[in-house]
C-alpha cells in the first residue's frame, strides 16, 4: 500500500539570510504533495499521498523575534527541532484527543536548506543521525577558513555590535536594497525579498546594540561537520541503521554570481559535493558500503538564467522534482 500522510516523514525547512520561509512559499504544496497533488471532481486540491512540510523564519529573520542572547548554529537548529516536534505532536492530539509521553515526541525528519540553511541542516544531521534520514543542500557555499563558534563564547560577548546599514532621508536605502538583485529577480519577487530583507535588518538595528549576534558564514565549520555525517553513516552502515541521505541541488547563475564577487562559487560547490564523495562527481552518484547498506549521495544542477541564489522561488517546480523523486528513489 501506498504511505498516507501520516507515514511520511515530515520534511524541516531553512532559509537562507536575510531571507524568511517565504523563499519556501512556491515550493511548499509541491513538496507536501509529494509531487502527486490532483484536482477533485469539485476543484478542491487533493494530497491523499503528501506529507507534513515545516518551514519556520529563524529567530531575528522574517517573523520571529530576536534571540536574548547571541545563539549558535547547533542552538537554532535544536530550537527549530524542537519547535517542530511541538508542531507535530499537537496536531496529533488534535486527532487523537490523547496525551503523548514526551518521550515519543521526537519525529525523524527530512531536511532542505538553502545557502546559510545548509548549515543548520547539517548541524541537525551530524549529530542526530538516528533522526535525520536526508538532507537536501541548496547552493552549498561555506567558508573553509571558518571557525565554530562555541555556546558559551557567543552568548557571553555583549559588546554592541556596529550595524553598517545606514537609514537615509530621502528613502534611498529601499532604492539601494531593491537595486542588489533588480539583475535576475522580477519585480514582484524583488519586493517580497526586500520585505524579508527589511525585516531581518530591523530586527537586526534592535539586537545589535545589546551585542546579540546570530551566526554567519564565519561562524560554522562545514567540512567538519560533514566529515563527522561521514562518520555517522560508516558506523551506523557497519551496524545495519539506516544512514542519512544526501542530495546536491546547484544552481548554475548563482555560482557564476558568487564566482564574480570573488567567492568562488563554483569552486566552493563542488568542494561542498566532494566532502561526501570523493573524487570526481556525477550528476547521480551513489555510494555503498560493506553490509549493501547503501547511502544515497545525489548532486543535481538546474541552468538558465532563473538558477540563481533565489533558485528556490525562481524554479520551484524543476526544485520540487529533483528533491520528490530523490526522496521516492530513497524510499521516504
Amino acid at each position: 500500500p501506498q504511505k498516507g500522510i501520516e507515514e511520511k516523514l515530515p520534511i524541516l525547512c531553512f532559509h537562507m539570510s536575510p531571507r524568511s520561509s517565504d523563499e519556501y512559499l512556491e515550493v511548499l504544496p509541491l513538496l507536501a504533495s509529494s509531487g502527486e497533488a490532483s484536482i477533485d471532481e469539485n476543484d478542491e486540491y487533493s494530497s491523499i499521498n503528501g506529507r507534513v512540510v515545516i518551514a519556520f523564519d529563524i529567530p531575528g529573520y522574517g517573523a520571529s523575534e530576536n534571540p536574548p542572547r547571541s545563539c549558535t548554529v547547533d542552538e537554532i537548529s535544536d530550537a527549530i527541532l524542537m519547535a517542530a516536534d511541538s508542531i507535530l505532536l499537537s496536531s496529533e492530539e488534535k486527532r487523537n484527543n490523547e496525551e503523548e509521553d514526551e518521550k515519543n515526541c521526537s519525529r525523524n525528519y527530512i531536511t532542505v536548506g538553502s545557502l546559510l540553511g545548509n548549515f543548520f541542516c547539517v548541524s541537525l544531521a551530524s549529530r542526530y543521525p538516528e533522526r535525520i534520514k536526508a538532507v537536501i543542500l541548496t547552493n552549498p557555499w561555506y567558508n573553509p577558513d571558518a571557525i565554530t563558534t562555541d555556546s558559551l563564547s557567543f552568548s557571553e560577548s555583549k559588546v554592541a555590535l556596529e550595524d553598517t546599514f545606514t537609514l537615509k532621508d530621502d528613502g534611498s536605502h529601499l532604492v539601494d536594497l531593491h537595486s542588489k538583485r533588480s539583475g535576475w529577480l522580477d519585480p514582484e519577487l524583488n519586493l517580497r525579498v526586500v520585505a524579508s530583507e527589511i525585516a531581518y535588518l530591523t530586527n537586526r538595528r534592535v539586537r545589535y546594540p545589546m551585542g546579540i549576534n546570530l551566526p554567519g558564514a564565519n561562524d560554522y565549520n562545514f567540512q567538519t561537520s560533514m566529515l563527522k555525517i561521514t562518520e555517522n553513516n560508516a558506523q551506523r552502515g557497519e551496524n545495519g541503521d539506516s544512514i542519512t541521505n544526501f542530495l546536491y541541488i546547484l544552481g548554475e547563475s548563482c555560482a557564476t554570481l558568487f564566482d564574480q564577487y570573488g567567492l568562488v562559487g563554483t569552486k566552493r560547490f563542488e568542494e561542498a559535493c566532494n566532502l561526501l564523495i570523493p573524487g570526481d562527481n556525477d550528476d547521480d552518484a551513489t555510494t555503498s558500503n560493506n553490509n549493501d547498506n547503501s547511502i544515497v549521495v545525489r548532486v543535481e544542477r538546474l541552468l538558465g538564467e532563473k538558477s540563481t541564489l533565489n533558485v528556490v522561488n525562481q524554479m520551484p517546480e524543476e526544485f520540487a522534482a529533483l528533491c520528490n523523486k530523490f526522496l521516492t528513489d530513497c524510499g521516504l
